[in-house]
């Protein structure tokens, strides 16, 4: 299974290579970015909207939070897209050789998910490295809702890890690109389910601008999703732990129905 686990590495090794240039990039850029936040031009811009009544203290907040996650997201990404191992042993014939190896096919699943979430685990602690570079330098956040941003962004990546692993399982070969979409519109589907009340009641409101050109809803629902991923984390690790699991038990069962698919 150590085989599997590095055949599946150097499928990635490209990705890391990137993953390297992406992580300097990111704290670079994250660090003139809270600089600039508190000394520089967009401390000078934030003051000038509070000034100015354009702003309020909490959304400038909010926007920089924003764009501190996206950072955070950023070098996970580059490391999760497992695609290219699925890609690469559609190519190389893989699952020719798979069925002659002396590994069951829970073995073979096992070190699929083993190498995906270990590259997550690997980025989710230097993401906390460079949340803790960056907390230092600024007030705007704290190394607290750093974590979570940060656990957040993980669970989500693996949220869409472990639906591409079962859908390009369930679908076959050739079609990871429709793997990716059914992924996608599935993590979609568990966040309306998930915040289905703040939801509807955003979209009472925009049904009230319409109908009456004053919604009275507060700026405060369209920051719900920030203060979500910082101060709720934990609904997103658990959701992920669950289809991660959920994940691994159907496609091993449809793997080894199919067979020669992993």
């Amino acid at each position: 299974m150590k085989g599997l686990i590095i055949k599946d590495i150097m499928c990635l090794r490209k990705q890391l290579r990137v993953f390297g240039f992406v992580v300097a990039g990111v704290l670079a850029v994250g660090i003139m970015y809270v600089l600039s936040a508190r000394f520089g031009n967009i401390a000078s811009a934030n003051a000038r909207a509070i000034a100015d009544n354009q702003m309020e203290a909490f959304e400038i907040n909010n926007i920089a939070t924003l764009a501190l996650a996206l950072f955070m997201l950023v070098p996970l990404a580059s490391v999760g897209d497992l695609l290219n191992v699925f890609i690469a042993d559609r190519q190389a014939g893989f699952e020719k050789v798979a069925g002659i190896l002396p590994l069951s096919v829970r073995k073979r699943l096992t070190a699929r998910f083993i190498t995906i979430f270990t590259l997550f685990g690997i980025g989710a602690v230097i993401d906390v490295i460079i949340a803790f570079i960056l907390s230092v330098l600024t007030d705007i956040i704290s190394f607290a809702d750093f974590v979570g941003i940060i656990i957040s962004a993980s669970s989500l990546m693996c949220i869409y890890s472990a639906l591409v692993i079962l859908y390009c399982i369930l679908l076959g070969k050739g079609r990871e690109t429709v793997a990716m979409i059914l992924s996608l519109l599935c993590m979609v589907l568990i966040y309306v389910i998930l915040r289905f009340n703040k939801l509807k009641d955003i979209l009472i409101a925009i049904i009230a601008l319409d109908d009456t050109g004053d919604s009275g809803m507060s700026t405060d629902y369209f920051w719900d999703f920030i203060t979500f991923i910082k101060q709720k984390s934990y609904i997103l690790l658990i959701t992920a732990l669950i289809i991660m699991a959920v994940s691994y038990c159907i496609s091993y069962v449809i793997a080894d129905k199919k067979r020669g698919v992993i």
